[in-house]
């Protein structure tokens, strides 16, 4: 069977100061070469996933008034961070400070914001000494993870999957446009190996009825397991998760994940709609870490192992 496989850890969220995660890439939306700052008033705030927006009535380099759209990260980030959609109602006022845009000098992406009463909070978090994670006791998977870094793990660019791939992955890696092919480019959800590579950002494993729910904060990536399933019905939708099946062994949960659609794996490494992926959760108790075991098999892109 064509396939790859690999090992993740999660330790809990509970105390542990977070990492700044970009969801889509930065670098062809701005510029930090060139730092803007903003002042104005708030017009309207989008409260988001993966991205907020606050638009902002400010005076521009003519004298005129006229919106001025700065981006950031997701709601739940700037709310764990000290930034809640109450701080940004419309009236507010503000001076954001940030990236510019390449693509409109009325755009930016804030990193900061400063209000008239003198405070100001950095979306990326309060800096300074990271926190010893607190770990609390558990019984079981469900609750809220973070994502442990992961050794030697890139999440772009060249892949050491590439070396599996057969003369049609390879075709396809040749053919690979991060503008065009880079989900996290467009804000796309990524696939369920990628959304693991996010060091620092939340999971929540949760039930809801007799389905299992797995939601990443990273790319705001939802994937339920239906535990009632034995079979991935032939109408199943296609998505980029695909979709998920699960079982219990034990105290162990094993999801088994199928119907996707035609994609990126990771970095530039492609997947096709023959993609099937087994995962197993069980909870080590002598570390309160959630190891995560992962077997993918492709016979259109991947070749033995």
């Amino acid at each position: 069977m064509p396939s790859i496989r690999n090992l993740a850890a999660l330790v809990t969220a509970m105390g542990v100061a977070t990492i700044a995660e970009a969801h889509h890439s930065f670098a062809p939306h701005f510029d930090s070469s060139k730092p803007v700052s903003i002042s104005g008033t708030v017009k309207e705030f989008e409260a988001r996933n993966p991205h907020s927006y606050v638009h902002i009535d400010a005076v521009d380099e003519n004298g005129r008034t006229r919106e001025y759209t700065c981006e950031s990260h997701g709601v739940t980030q700037l709310t764990r961070n000290g930034l809640s959609p109450a701080m940004l109602k419309a009236g507010t006022k503000i001076r954001v400070t940030g990236s510019l845009s390449r693509h409109s000098p009325y755009m930016c992406f804030f990193d900061s914001v400063e209000f008239e009463d003198g405070r100001k909070l950095s979306v990326n978090g309060p800096t300074g000494p990271r926190q010893v994670p607190v770990v609390a006791p558990r019984k079981d998977i469900f609750g809220t993870w973070l994502l442990a870094p992961i050794a030697n793990r890139q999440t772009s660019g060249p892949q050491p999957m590439i070396e599996l791939m057969t003369p049609a992955g390879q075709k396809a890696v040749a053919g690979y446009d991060p503008f065009k092919d880079d989900p996290t480019f467009r804000c796309d959800p990524v696939a369920i190996r990628r959304v693991w590579g996010a060091p620092a950002t939340p999971l929540e494993v949760v039930r809801n009825g007799s389905d299992v729910v797995l939601h990443h904060e990273w790319m705001d990536v939802r994937r339920v397991i239906h535990m009632n399933m034995k079979d991935h019905p032939a109408n199943a939708k296609m998505t980029r998760a695909g979709h998920s099946i699960g079982r219990w062994e034990g105290d162990v949960l094993i999801v088994d994940t199928a119907r996707f659609l035609p994609g990126i794996l990771n970095g530039a490494v492609p997947n096709s709609d023959k993609l099937h992926v087994v995962e197993r959760f069980s909870l080590d108790p002598a570390t309160m870490k959630l190891p995560r075991t992962y077997e993918a098999d492709d016979s259109v892109y991947l070749k033995g192992v």
